[in-house]
């Protein structure tokens, strides 16, 4: 069981990474402009937030899933061939929609099987990591839309049929500790909205949105890269080994870190990210910025699995993260769209001077928590029969309970 639960966890990774990175090849080759093509990619996000809705509740019938898995996989397969045989941007919208729908049939399996252990599993870091590696064999080469096709297509409909083989049979309800809103076993930010109150979480939580332009750029990024004789393979090797690598290579020691020391060594990954891509010229600052800031929200995610409360509450509707990432895309599409590779480099410029801020900020307000501290402990100390006048101040509670002398 353990190992049908690893296997599914790194196809369901699979599916999310290659269609993420993948229909935005698509995407930026087949629509009219930029605006378009981020549109698709924010279309995407929000279709799979609403799948989610649907696809992971527990009474989902077993033989129900596995029937829209291999259905969901084939026409996927047809629609993604017809994008380059004249289908254009008509079939790269079916196939988006039906790889939202099977991603979210993915995360499904996924719980079904983790609910089937007798002891709850670890945290799906190796089969994340073997999932994203599988995904960047799959992704070489973004600028061949044919062989991508092929690729693409074909790893769908072998992970759609493989995950419904690995499908349990038994549709007994999840326990209560269920979680809906984080795809994938709860292991995918979806940042609860109480946790922003809290500035020391700040870097932390930009850490894990800087997932959304890292992956939607990747493929012009890719491409930027070429064009200054660099090649595009390195870019996507790079930002996918930067986010799953430290995860893997660190679990255990980020296992073992403070809130205050997650968010310091994000924020000086976001930051230093921001200085690379600002410094230094392109394309070795893309590849800096890619290696930086996949690193944070690596070290974030990490960070999440380790911290049940860092993540949204069970029962939450999974429509609300995936609100916010689609208008985040939006949104930086058209900052992409107006300023061309300069838009790429100032949003994550941003996100590391914003890192910074926070980091800042959370120094200072954990200096003046000591200080606080210090005085009340120090007015604590003072003896109460000092006569003098502080001293009948802070006995005045005490002194107004007394009855009137009169």
């Amino acid at each position: 069981m353990l190992l049908r639960l690893t296997l599914a966890r790194s196809l369901a990774w699979l599916l999310l990474i290659g269609g993420w990175v993948g229909l935005g090849s698509f995407a930026i080759v087949l629509a009219p402009n930029l605006h378009a093509a981020f549109g698709v990619v924010a279309a995407w996000l929000l279709a799979l937030g609403v799948a989610a809705t649907v696809a992971t509740r527990d009474a989902l019938r077993p033989a129900t899933r596995r029937g829209a898995l291999v259905v969901g996989g084939l026409v996927t397969g047809v629609a993604l061939q017809a994008t380059v045989r004249g289908g254009g941007m008509g079939a790269l919208l079916v196939a988006v929609l039906a790889w939202a729908v099977l991603t979210a049939l993915a995360s499904g399996v996924v719980r079904g099987l983790r609910f089937a252990q007798r002891a709850p599993p670890g945290a799906p870091i190796g089969a994340a990591s073997l999932g994203a590696t599988a995904a960047a064999l799959l992704l070489l080469d973004l600028g061949d839309l044919g062989g991508l096709a092929v690729r693409l297509g074909g790893a769908v409909i072998v992970a759609t049929v493989a995950l419904a083989a690995l499908q349990p049979g038994d549709g007994s309800a999840a326990p209560a500790s269920r979680c809906r809103a984080g795809l994938f076993d709860c292991s995918l930010p979806a940042w609860p909205a109480g946790a922003w109150h809290d500035v020391q979480q700040w870097p932390t939580l930009l850490a894990g949105v800087a997932m959304l332009p890292l992956m939607a750029t990747l493929p012009l990024m890719s491409e930027w890269c070429r064009a200054r004789g660099v090649e595009p393979d390195a870019m996507v090797v790079l930002h996918l080994g930067a986010m799953f690598g430290p995860p893997l290579l660190l679990q255990r020691a980020v296992a073992s870190w403070s809130l205050r020391t997650l968010s310091t060594v994000c924020a000086a990954c976001l930051a230093s990210g921001a200085l690379a891509a600002l410094a230094i010229p392109a394309p070795s600052g893309l590849l800096a910025l890619a290696a930086a800031q996949g690193a944070a929200w690596g070290l974030a995610w990490l960070g999440q699995l380790w911290a049940p409360q860092r993540r949204s509450r069970a029962g939450t509707s999974p429509l609300r993260p995936a609100l916010g990432y689609a208008a985040l895309t939006v949104g930086f599409g058209f900052v992409v769209a107006s300023l061309g590779i300069e838009g790429v480099v100032l949003t994550h410029a941003a996100l590391g001077v914003l890192a910074a801020i926070a980091w800042l900020l959370a120094v200072v307000v954990r200096a003046r928590g000591r200080d606080v501290e210090k005085d009340g402990g120090a007015v604590a100390a003072r003896p109460a029969s000092t006569g003098s006048a502080g001293a009948a101040l802070n006995d005045l509670p005490t002194t107004r309970s007394l009855p009137s002398s009169r």
